[in-house]
């Protein structure tokens, strides 16, 4: 980058520093600090509420992609908002042939468990999963429809390489997440359960009647259904971990039985009589045991609740409103837990469109937002590309505990996670990235002024021109010397910058 144009001059002409996100690189006495970050601050350049008619569809786009393009500025202008968002709440009528043909070259996608197993590169599956992920959040037309995958997939969190999870987690994004992401709670939560690579990550698939283990029962509760605050009891959590005993998943040396696969063992199930959160549960039920409970944490006032919590806050806020958790709530009790029904009420929600600038792009989609908009190409397999997730530090399926990847500000906006994007920035924009290619002259192949190269690059990046004081710095930094020559670092400079963090 050319000394004549700061990270130090630019951001503080954003306002990132007043925002608390300044970059280790333009102050070096922050790298040794991790300072707190309550929550994000405002987009500066965010109008106020209420939102004009294409403010709010672009603050709607924002949050319902992973990243706006020019493609979708225009369907949704020409159909209108609210036909847009009906749009991306049905997924199964986009065409997703260019998505399906990239996929085609994953071969583990298709395989059983056990041919994943027999690889002689374990390692396969685990990249190809990931590689079909970060495809289909690049590429699919079903946006809306990705954002929820991400949502479940890290609300029923699985930690990949945990023994056999490494195989079976690519049957539960097929079977369990992505079947169900935009259907009814009870059924996804029913299929969660019913996982193999659940059951192994939480050690469900060991517990016995002799021997029960409570780690999934108590996660069950705490993270899937009713929350921390949800009213159980420790005695509920053995009671729940009884009602599971037996649940279990056929092995890879059984000859007799598909590797990999659910399985309940009723000699390894405890038939007495239980309770759990006031339900009692009769003695001789077996499997049913185990469903009566998911039925009932379904359809539980505080499972709605911490559903709906989670939601307003993948979609508005870090602490969002509770009229909008209030309402999301009603509407999962009346509805039987229909996630499509929920967003349907929380994208025309007055708490929403209130809520411009109070969401930061998590490294994911900070990741996968600046190849969109920048209309990467892949040249290889996607798998070149974790290295720079695992720096940002949001690497799919790898979040070891069972919480899934944290949803708010105050988690990624360090000093080392700034620097991260800075670098992903600049590096991609000069070309730098393995495996993937742009052209940013073709973006800008109308800029006749270092003012409309500026311009030109924000709308493409930001949908809007930047704010004043930060767009006269790179008009500036633009006519000190070629276009050609500055444009990758003005292009860098625009992804780096808080604008491009902000969903």
């Amino acid at each position: 980058m050319s000394s004549k144009l700061s990270r130090r001059d630019f951001f503080k002409a954003s306002g990132i520093l007043a925002a608390g996100m300044a970059l280790a690189a333009c102050q070096p006495s922050l790298a040794e600090a991790e300072p707190a970050y309550p929550t994000l601050a405002p987009d500066p350049g965010s109008a106020s509420p209420p939102l004009t008619d294409e403010a709010l569809l672009l603050h709607t786009l924002k949050r319902i992609s992973f990243g706006v393009t020019p493609a979708m500025l225009a369907r949704a202008r020409s159909i209108g908002l609210d036909a847009y968002i009906e749009e991306q709440l049905f997924p199964e009528n986009h065409d997703n042939s260019e998505v399906e043909n990239l996929l085609s070259n994953l071969k583990t996608l298709t395989m059983t468990a056990k041919e994943r197993l027999d690889l002689e590169k374990d390692a396969q599956s685990i990249q190809e999963l990931i590689g079909a992920t970060l495809l289909q959040q690049w590429k699919s037309p079903s946006q809306l429809y990705e954002v929820m995958v991400d949502f479940w997939t890290n609300h029923f969190n699985i930690y990949i390489v945990k023994n056999q999870c490494r195989v079976l987690k690519t049957d539960d994004d097929q079977a369990v997440i992505r079947p169900y992401a935009l259907g009814k709670f009870g059924e996804l939560l029913s299929a969660s359960a019913h996982s193999p690579a659940m059951l192994v990550y939480l050690d469900q698939a060991t517990s016995t009647r002799r021997a029960p283990n409570e780690n999934y029962a108590r996660e069950l509760l705490e993270l899937h259904t009713v929350g921390v605050d949800g009213g159980y009891s420790h005695e509920d959590v053995v009671e729940l971990a009884r009602t599971l005993t037996g649940w279990s998943v056929t092995g890879f040396r059984d000859r007799n039985q598909e590797p990999g696969q659910f399985s309940f063992r009723r000699q390894a199930h405890d038939d007495g009589q239980k309770q759990v959160l006031g339900t009692v549960v009769p003695a001789g039920g077996g499997i049913e045991d185990g469903e009566i409970i998911l039925d009932m944490l379904a359809q539980h006032p505080m499972t709605a609740r911490f559903i709906s919590t989670k939601l307003a806050r993948r979609f508005v806020a870090d602490d969002p409103p509770a009229s909008l958790i209030e309402k999301l709530s009603q509407v999962f009790l009346s509805t039987a837990g229909d996630t499509r029904e929920m967003l349907r009420t929380l994208l025309h929600s007055d708490e929403f469109k209130a809520s411009a600038g109070q969401k930061m792009k998590r490294p994911l989609e900070f990741f996968i937002s600046a190849l969109r908009v920048t209309d990467a190409k892949i040249q290889r397999t996607p798998r070149a590309l974790t290295t720079y997730l695992r720096q940002m530090g949001q690497m799919p399926f790898f979040w070891s505990p069972p919480t899934g990847y944290p949803d708010y500000a105050a988690w990624w906006a360090t000093t080392s996670g700034m620097l991260n994007r800075w670098n992903f920035a600049l590096l991609l924009t000069a070309g730098e990235v393995p495996g993937v290619a742009i052209n940013l002259s073709t973006l800008t192949a109308d800029a006749a002024s270092a003012q409309d190269l500026v311009d030109l690059l924000s709308i493409r990046f930001l949908s809007k021109k930047l704010p004043s004081d930060a767009r006269d710095i790179l008009i500036d930094f633009a006519s000190t010397g070629s276009l050609d020559k500055n444009l990758p670092d003005i292009a860098g400079l625009i992804l780096g910058s808080p604008h491009f963090q902000v969903r």
